[in-house]
């Protein structure tokens, strides 16, 4: 797979939310989200995006695993408050899809409590963790602008409309 690239059109089309959205406040939210984890007992929890991942482990939970750039909104945010029990870094430029992201996502879904530091952009590797994730397992990113957190329940349905995503982008097969 080479690079793929976010169309105008697609980039209108995930601003609407994948999977369920809880909009109370972080901590509201964070506390609704171990509940839904306690009950369904995913076998992996992936937050894609800084404010999901560093709320996450705010509140203890250093098992799941967490992708992030060191951006929020945009901004530097820094990786200070990041750890994990094993440390990825991969490139991936805003608005695309790398074939390297996409096989590292692969790597650090099987390891528990690993985080993938992401030169670049992270927003789009949200495709790859649902579609690399064990069924049954919740992929979680925030829905700007600070709306609240989309909680994905990797499964059947899930994957096909993360497939049909991806089918959508442009292929750039002059890059990796």
């Amino acid at each position: 797979m080479a690079r793929l690239i976010l169309t105008p059109k697609l980039r209108t089309l995930l601003k609407l939310p994948m999977g369920e959205l809880l909009t109370g406040d972080e901590e509201q939210n964070m506390k609704n989200l171990k509940k839904i984890v306690e009950q369904e007992n995913p076998p992996r929890v992936i937050c894609v995006g800084d404010a999901v991942s560093r709320n996450a482990i705010k509140s203890g939970e250093d098992s799941w695993i967490k992708i992030v750039d060191g951006k929020e909104m945009r901004k530097e945010t820094g990786l200070d408050s990041f750890h994990g029990s094993r440390i990825f870094l991969v490139e991936n430029e805003p608005g695309t899809l790398s074939h390297i992201a996409w096989e590292t996502v692969s790597e650090v879904i099987k390891h528990e409590g690993s985080i993938l530091i992401v030169k670049g952009e992270e927003d789009l590797l949200t495709l790859p963790a649902i579609l690399e994730a064990p069924k049954k397992s919740i992929v979680i990113y925030g829905q700007p602008p600070r709306a609240g957190i989309i909680v994905v329940r990797v499964n059947s349905t899930s994957k096909q409309l993360a497939n049909s995503i991806i089918d959508a982008m442009i292929c750039d097969s002059d890059q990796d």
